[in-house]
């Protein structure tokens, strides 16, 4: 169990508290100021590395064709995705690589 402690608003974060140990959808709970929401936490607590625990993930930057693009952002909506993980997955696919 990994206890939150956002740096930034230090005086307003109990520090024996947990994630786990709130219910976000029934207990108002604030940071900053502002209401923690699940959506809120995840986007705090930042995204596990997808390479291995830890470590980084290396980030690839690159264009495309308009339509490409278009296509993409159609497809993770449908899927309710975000783009980057199916644009990740397809990679994978193309070279073989589980992703």
């Amino acid at each position: 169990m990994t206890t939150y402690r956002d740096p930034r608003f230090p005086a307003t974060i109990p520090t024996d508290v947990t994630i786990s140990d709130i219910d976000l959808d029934a207990e108002p709970f604030y940071v900053g100021g502002k209401r923690l929401t699940e959506t809120r936490a995840q986007r705090l607590a930042g995204r596990p590395s997808l390479t291995a625990p830890g470590e980084h993930s290396p980030r690839l930057n690159f264009r495309v064709p308009q339509l490409l693009k278009d296509r993409l952002a159609q497809t993770a909506r449908e899927q309710g995705r975000r783009e980057s993980d199916v644009a990740r997955e397809a990679l994978g696919e193309y070279l073989g690589i589980a992703a």
